[in-house]
């Protein structure tokens, strides 16, 4: 595993928000614009708040999200709220370039996602959670969804509420030019062994993954 162990959540978030304005500005000036994946949960909202000072090519960011609950939009349960409050409101984006995940059937809202997806031919950057059982995204240990080879994928029964979601699949996830995996707090020490002794936990399928990890994820031995 590639990964980097920090004193804090506060470092991790840190080092991600560098990585995101690094990785902005090479692909600007590269490819004239950045497609990024959001991510939804607990660890990244330190990361976006920490990006609204930044001094970045806004105009020129295209935002995505890893996954989606379907609910109204609005509710303070999707993640695209969230990441409204943190940082999305606050930056000059162009309101075209956020791409939500919205609707209420997961079969339908993942079409349309995928055929969204269909005009990326990969994504800069990846920015990635897990969840104490290894989820990543709303890719969850048993699902269905995990075997879906679609770029957004519908979930049905996700062990946490809401039941229904949208997820990119993993075909979607590593597509990438670099991928980020925030890794925080005591819940996640177990999940993040488990991974490292190789179990196939859904976090662990993503390829290529840096993972920023705090010490009380990962202990020093």
């Amino acid at each position: 595993m590639n990964f980097t162990r920090f004193c804090n959540g506060e470092a991790v978030a840190t080092a991600a928000a560098e990585a995101v304005a690094v990785e902005c500005r090479r692909a600007v000036a590269a490819r004239g614009c950045f497609h990024w994946v959001l991510a939804g949960g607990s660890s990244p909202q330190r990361c976006y708040q920490l990006l609204r000072s930044v001094d970045l090519p806004w105009d020129r960011v295209h935002c995505w999200f890893g996954d989606e609950r379907l609910l109204p939009t609005g509710d303070s349960e999707r993640n695209e709220t969230a990441a409204r409050a943190a940082l999305l409101d606050h930056v000059p984006i162009p309101a075209a370039q956020i791409h939500a995940i919205t609707g209420d059937d997961p079969v339908v809202a993942a079409n349309a996602y995928s055929a969204a997806m269909a005009m990326v031919d990969c994504f800069d950057l990846v920015l990635l959670g897990m969840g104490e059982d290894g989820h990543t995204a709303s890719l969850f240990p048993d699902n269905p969804a995990l075997t879906l080879g679609e770029l957004a994928v519908p979930v049905f029964h996700s062990p946490k509420p809401p039941p229904l979601r949208v997820s990119m699949s993993f075909t979607a996830l590593n597509n990438h030019r670099r991928c980020l995996l925030l890794v925080t707090g005591a819940g996640k020490r177990t999940p993040f062994a488990r991974i490292q002794h190789g179990e196939s936990l859904p976090a662990g399928m993503v390829q290529h993954v840096e993972w920023l990890v705090d010490s009380s994820a990962s202990p020093e031995a």
